[in-house]
Order: structure tokens, then C-alpha cells, then sequence
């Protein structure tokens, strides 16, 4: 009998071991209604492939033997999201434990997404623009820019124009995040020399 109850899923190349019965705990899911007459059941193997993420799986699965879903960490918010998805259950079922972590994860996607709107709205200077703007245009006509010269307004780009890159949009998006989601708990002085940046992010997406 606990043989028949038994079952085998292979997810993306690993194999884990349940109980029917344990699947059947969170109804109308995809693992809650696997048949035999599925296409990726195996009937020589006795086991169901599924080509999905099996860091994401472990928790999943755990999920169904201990009623607390937790989210891994080594894994991205959207992935995280995506794979929910296809086993059918809902990302706020996250336990309160996890939760902060997650949403850091989604609040920096949505932060990204509005500097990417940033970056294409905004007007893209020359470098010859960019060269008269720190002093040194008649070295850029000439072709004799030093390192420095060079790297000076790559580096200040940076870290005063968010939307400037893919790398000044990270740390810029995970800055903000980061802070908003610390206000309630670091000193108010160290959260009033953080809002400066925050205060100078604002004021450069306009």
C-alpha cells in the first residue's frame, strides 16, 4: 500500500520522492492532479519529468509537506515568480519570514523598469559634449585624453546619473530599495545622509 502511495519527480535532472497523499494537500495544483496518462510520466522509469528548476522545486515541494512556502535565495525574484506559476500557486503564500526578502527582489525590478523609461526618454550626450562639459574638449579634439580624463565621466555618471548605464541603474535601484526598506530601522542620522542620494535620484529622473 505505502508503495502505491509512493511517487517519483524528476525536475530538471534531479529526483525527489513524495507521497500521493502529500501532493494532494494543496488541491488544483499541477502536482495535485498528476495521472498516469500524462505525457511526461514514465512508465518504465515510474517517475513524471518536468524540465523546471529544481533549486525552486525543493522548496516547492516542502511547501506541500509542511504548509510554509520559503523563498530560496539564490534565485531571482522573477524566476521565482515564474516557476510558482507553473506549479500553480500564488507568490503570497510566501511566508512572513521570507517576505522581505522577496519584495526587495520586485521592488528593484520595478525601480530598473523605471529607469530603463528614464533611459530612453532622456537625451544621450556625445562624447565631445561630455568632453566640454568637465573641461578638457580641447584634448578630446586632439585625441590626447589621459586615463583620467577618460575615466572621470564614466565614474561620475555613475553615481549621478542613475539611468546612465545598466550598473548605475543596479545601484542606484538597489540604493533606493535598500534604504526605504531600512528607514524604519537605522538611525536617523544615517538615514538622513542616505536621503541625500535619494533626495539627488529624484531630482535627476526630471
Amino acid at each position: 500500500m505505502d508503495g502505491e502511495n509512493r511517487i517519483i519527480l524528476n525536475v530538471g535532472g534531479f529526483r525527489f520522492e513524495t507521497y500521493r497523499t502529500t501532493l494532494k494537500k494543496i488541491p488544483a495544483t499541477r502536482l495535485s492532479r498528476l495521472t498516469e496518462a500524462l505525457a511526461n510520466y514514465d512508465p518504465v522509469l515510474n517517475e513524471y519529468f518536468f524540465d523546471r528548476h529544481p533549486g525552486v522545486f525543493a522548496q516547492i515541494l516542502n511547501y506541500y509537506r509542511t504548509g510554509k512556502l520559503h523563498y530560496p535565495t539564490n534565485v531571482c525574484g522573477p524566476l521565482f515568480e515564474e516557476e510558482l506559476g507553473f506549479w500553480g500557486l500564488d507568490y503570497n503564500q510566501v511566508e512572513p519570514c521570507c517576505w522581505m526578502t522577496y519584495t526587495v527582489h520586485r521592488d528593484t525590478e520595478a525601480t530598473l523598469t523605471i529607469l530603463d523609461k528614464l533611459d530612453i526618454e532622456t537625451e544621450k550626450k556625445t562624447p565631445e559634449e561630455v568632453a566640454r562639459r568637465f573641461g578638457f574638449e580641447d584634448e578630446f579634439l586632439a585625441g590626447k585624453l589621459t586615463r583620467w580624463q577618460k575615466f572621470k565621466p564614466a565614474a561620475w555618471s555613475f553615481f549621478e546619473e542613475p539611468y546612465s548605464s545598466s550598473a548605475a541603474k543596479v545601484f542606484g535601484g538597489s540604493i533606493v530599495t535598500i534604504v526605504l526598506r531600512l528607514r524604519n530601522s537605522i538611525p536617523f542620522q544615517l538615514f538622513k545622509a542616505l536621503s541625500v542620494y535619494l533626495l539627488h535620484f529624484a531630482n535627476s529622473q526630471h
